[in-house]
């Protein structure tokens, strides 16, 4: 399917736009991306494969990022949550808000479609700027009330850049539902000793 991939820029969002560009490239120009900005190491992308019945409107809806591999475009970043909305067949808005490190409070808008629905419908394609390409973001697995778990993978040369999510629905996850949102990652290959939290509590400002 061939979807037309539109933005909008909130007049406000200049500065989240600047710390979250580069990571938009390595869809298709991402020789460009500063090999910092991600995890990079040596070897071959683990065997990794996305929700096989994945439903993007189950999936809809506010989702709270609780650990990531870090990246540097989320550097100093704290309440960081994703927003998406159905805006057409197979294609869903993409709002993305967080907390800078001066306490301001930021957001960016963009969408993503699955180029495959009828056979990998866990892959999407997300874009901010529709002329640095998209990126792809594989939904490993999701319960869609609780948790989901996502990642991307690929190699240059010998070495694999890999970025990966923990989100939830409510800005906490149990020991037990972490662990087991973990296991996913662990189940397809993906070392989690990188992990990190993302700051999220109770005094946490979200917008829109």
């Amino acid at each position: 399917m061939s979807v037309q991939l539109n933005f909008q820029l909130h007049p406000t969002t200049g500065k989240m736009f600047s710390l979250w560009k580069r990571v938009l490239f390595f869809a298709g120009v991402i020789v460009s991306i500063d090999a910092a900005v991600v995890r990079n190491s040596r070897g071959a992308c683990p065997p990794f494969t996305s929700k096989p019945d994945f439903n993007y409107l189950q999936y809809a809806g506010i989702w709270f990022e609780i650990e990531k591999i870090p990246v540097s475009f989320e550097e100093g970043m704290t309440c960081i949550r994703a927003i998406y909305d159905e805006i057409a067949p197979n294609v869903i808005s993409v709002v993305n808000t967080a907390v800078l490190a001066d306490g301001n409070l930021t957001d960016i808008y963009g969408s993503a479609y699955q180029p495959y629905p009828e056979t990998e419908p866990g892959h999407l394609i997300v874009s901010f700027n529709a002329r640095a390409g998209g990126a792809d973001y594989y939904v490993l697995d999701t319960d869609y009330v609780t948790y989901a778990a996502v990642y991307n993978c690929f190699n240059i040369g010998e070495f694999k850049i890999e970025y990966a999510w923990i989100l939830a629905r409510a800005n906490s996850l149990s020991p037990e539902e972490l662990t087991f949102a973990r296991n996913v990652f662990i189940a397809n290959g993906v070392d989690i000793s990188t992990f990190e939290p993302t700051y999220q509590d109770s005094k946490c400002l979200y917008f829109p």
